[in-house]
């Protein structure tokens, strides 16, 4: 009965739930047409054949899981340190053994690639937040407090010896001082370990409550820093008076 069960069941969570962008890199590199999300599985097509795959990224450690079903074969790639486009060359150059194994393109012909992609401009790119004006809490009053997300928990936008600190309570990486740049705000992380910077956007509802929304600065940041699901929702007053608890 389970190997009956089986196709059905991978059928489920490979059937494409949410469509994502194809990106240039993938159009180039994979002649890719489609791209999309199916339970826990990203999906796409590569060299006309059907793609599953998934990424795992954590401090210090990337990895991924490639399966090719109509070539009933697959990889995983365990990298022990920062290495984002090692992984992707790697990914690249061991799905093409499957899908077009008469092409030689090398692991040295996509890190090339990569390197004439970093060196070109382009339009998507984080902007120049080089120059920072710390917050005082008076720029902000009425706006500093306690804030929920119903999924991420509650977070804290309080007065700390003059300036002003973001701090998640679960997270206790995601902390750092709130700095203007131009007529934006943005969060200047403490932690050297969070390599994605966010916007913070205040704005009032319907209802009179005050709202806060985060944004990747840099919208090429690796999409796991999905701060834009995050919905904040001022529920009270820093702990202590304005201060940091």
């Amino acid at each position: 009965m389970a190997g009956e069960q089986a196709p059905a069941q991978r059928e489920a969570v490979w059937r494409q739930q949410m469509a994502m962008t194809v990106s240039k890199r993938q159009r180039e590199w994979s002649r890719t047409h489609f791209a999309a999300y199916g339970y826990g599985w990203r999906l796409s097509d590569a060299d006309g054949l059907l793609k599953v795959s998934h990424t795992g990224t954590l401090m210090g450690m990337y990895s991924l899981v490639t399966m090719l079903p109509e070539r009933r074969s697959g990889f995983v790639v365990l990298i022990n340190g920062e290495a984002g486009e090692a992984r992707s060359v790697l990914d690249q150059v061991l799905s093409e053994r499957y899908t077009t194994p008469a092409r030689t393109r090398s692991v040295a012909y996509y890190a090339d690639a990569l390197e004439r992609e970093a060196q070109a401009p382009a339009a998507k790119r984080a902007p120049d937040t080089s120059k920072r004006t710390a917050i005082a809490p008076a720029a902000l009053r009425g706006r500093l407090g306690l804030y929920r997300d119903p999924w991420f928990g509650e977070a804290t936008v309080c007065a700390r010896d003059g300036q002003v600190e973001f701090a998640a309570r679960k997270s206790p990486l995601l902390a750092g001082k709130i700095v203007s740049v131009g007529k934006r705000l943005l969060v200047d992380w403490s932690a050297d370990e969070v390599d994605a910077e966010a916007w913070l956007d205040f704005a009032a509802a319907a209802d009179g409550a005050v709202t806060l929304t985060l944004a990747k600065v840099d919208p090429d940041a690796d999409f796991s820093y999905d701060y834009e699901d995050l919905a904040f929702v001022r529920v009270g007053d820093c702990p202590g008076g304005e201060s940091r608890p």
